[in-house]
C-alpha cells in the first residue's frame, strides 16, 4: 500500500463533537421537505397526494431503479412539487414492523436483499469490484458523524459487512479508517476477534485529506488499476437497519458544529429536516455565522439560506465565523507549485486555471481539468488565494 499522493494534513477541530462521542436523537421536526430529485440527478415519482396522511417510514416516492423515498415523520402531506412536504403530527406513528428484527434474515437470498434495500431507500453501487471497501475515513475538519456511528454501532456495521460480503462476493472486505480514531480502531478489532469475522480486515491510514474520496481511497489501499466497491460507513449502517430491522432510510447521523454553534454535537436528523430547524437541536448560533456549510469545510457547499433540507448524504452542518472563512484579496499566480504538490490526482491546477481565465478551454482540458475531484486542496494552499476550484469548474462547463 502506497501513502496518499498529494493531499494535506488539516487541523481536526473535532473535539467539541466527540465529548461525548454518543449522538442525540431529538424530537421530530415540525415539517420535512423531501426532494424528489435524487443525489444522482434522477427525479423520483411521488406516490402520495396533498392531504394524504402518511406514517413514519412509509414509502412516498420511487426513484430510478425502484429506489424508494420515505416519510421521515408521520402526518399530512401538505405539498407535492419538486419536493414532498409533510407536517409532523408529533406522533411518529410508524408503518407496521418498522424497527422489529426480520425473521430469518440470515437466510435471505441475494435477490431478496437487493429488493429490500431498494424498497428501503438504499441505493447500492452498480459496479461490483473484486474488493469491498467500507469507507470510514473522515479527514475534513469538524466532521465526526462516522466516528460517532462506529463507536455506538460497531457490531451492526460489521454485520452489515457480512451482508455485503454475501451480495458482492469480494476477495476481501476492508474497513478503512484513520489513525486519529484510536478508540474506534481498538473497538472494531475487538469485535472482529470476538465474533470471529475473519472476512473483514481493519485497515488504518494516516489522516490526510481527501483520503475519503472513493477513487483516492481505492488507489491508496489497492494501487492503480484495481477495482473496488466503496461504500461509506453511514450507508453500511443503513443497510443493516433495512435488512435486519426492517427500517427504511429516513434518518442519519449529522455533525452540527463550527465556532458559531452553541452546543456542537452529532444528532440523528430526519431526512428532509430544514437546516434552520436542525441547527436548533444544537441550541442555535451563538453569533451570526459568516457562512453556513452543508457538508465539510473543504468539499461542502455554502448555503444561500437555511431553507434547505438535510439529505441522505449530508454529513455535517457547519456554522463558521468570519475569522475562519474571511475572504482575502486575490493575487496573480506566483507559480509556486504548491497546488501541484497538494493535488491528489497529480494535475496542475495552476496551468488549468490560467488557461480558464483566458478562456482557452481546450488547453485546460489538455492539462487535466476533467480529472479534478474538486477536493479544494489547491485553493486551500494557494498563497495568492486564487479561486482554483471555481475556475476549474468554469473550464469543465465549457
Amino acid at each position: 500500500m502506497k501513502p496518499l499522493a498529494g493531499g494535506i494534513k488539516l487541523e481536526g477541530k473535532k473535539e467539541a463533537t466527540l465529548t461525548p462521542w454518543s449522538s442525540v436523537r431529538p424530537s421530530p421536526p415540525r415539517l420535512v421537505r423531501i426532494p424528489l430529485e435524487t443525489q444522482k440527478g434522477s427525479v423520483a415519482q411521488s406516490l402520495v397526494e396533498p392531504g394524504e396522511r402518511v406514517r413514519l417510514g412509509q414509502k412516498i416516492a420511487e426513484g430510478a431503479r425502484g429506489v424508494g423515498l420515505h416519510a421521515s415523520v408521520s402526518g399530512p402531506v401538505t405539498k407535492v412539487s419538486t419536493f414532498i412536504e409533510i407536517h409532523s403530527d408529533g406522533k411518529d406513528e410508524p408503518v407496521s414492523d418498522l424497527g422489529h428484527e426480520r425473521r430469518n434474515w440470515q437466510a435471505l437470498s441475494k435477490t431478496e436483499i437487493r429488493q429490500i434495500l431498494k424498497e428501503s431507500g438504499v441505493d447500492l453501487p452498480h459496479h461490483a469490484g473484486t474488493r469491498l471497501i467500507l469507507n470510514a475515513c473522515e479527514s475534513e475538519p469538524y466532521l465526526t458523524s462516522d466516528h460517532s456511528l462506529l463507536m455506538t454501532h460497531p457490531v451492526e456495521i460489521l454485520r452489515a459487512a457480512e451482508i455485503l460480503n454475501l451480495l458482492f462476493e469480494p476477495r476481501e472486505v476492508i474497513l478503512a479508517t484513520e489513525d486519529n480514531k484510536e478508540e474506534v480502531i481498538e473497538l472494531l478489532k475487538s469485535k472482529v476477534f470476538f465474533h470471529t469475522w475473519s472476512r473483514t480486515r481493519i485497515k488504518v491510514l494516516p489522516s490526510r485529506y481527501p483520503q475519503e474520496d472513493e477513487s483516492i481511497l481505492s488507489r491508496t489501499l489497492l494501487g492503480p488499476g484495481q477495482e473496488a466497491t466503496v461504500i461509506p460507513v453511514w450507508m453500511t449502517y443503513a443497510i443493516y437497519e433495512a435488512v435486519v430491522l426492517q427500517k427504511s432510510f429516513y434518518e442519519r447521523i449529522v455533525t452540527i458544529a463550527g465556532e458559531c454553534v452553541a452546543q456542537p454535537r452529532n444528532f440523528w436528523i430526519r431526512i428532509g429536516t430544514l437546516v434552520e430547524e436542525a441547527v436548533k437541536y444544537a441550541r442555535g448560533f451563538l453569533r451570526k455565522p459568516e457562512r453556513v456549510i452543508l457538508g465539510g469545510p473543504m468539499h461542502g457547499r455554502a448555503l444561500p439560506s437555511l431553507d434547505v433540507p438535510v439529505l441522505k448524504d449530508t454529513r455535517g452542518i457547519l456554522g463558521l465565523p468570519s475569522e475562519v472563512v474571511r475572504p482575502e484579496s486575490v493575487e496573480p499566480c506566483i507559480r509556486c507549485g504548491r497546488c501541484l504538490e497538494s493535488c491528489p490526482v497529480s494535475i496542475s491546477p495552476a496551468m488549468i486555471t490560467l488557461a480558464a481565465e483566458k478562456e482557452l478551454f481546450d488547453l485546460a482540458l489538455d492539462y487535466g481539468a476533467r480529472l479534478c475531484i474538486e477536493c479544494g486542496n489547491c485553493s486551500y494552499v494557494c498563497p495568492a488565494k486564487r479561486p482554483m476550484v471555481e475556475l476549474i469548474r468554469y473550464a469543465n462547463a465549457h
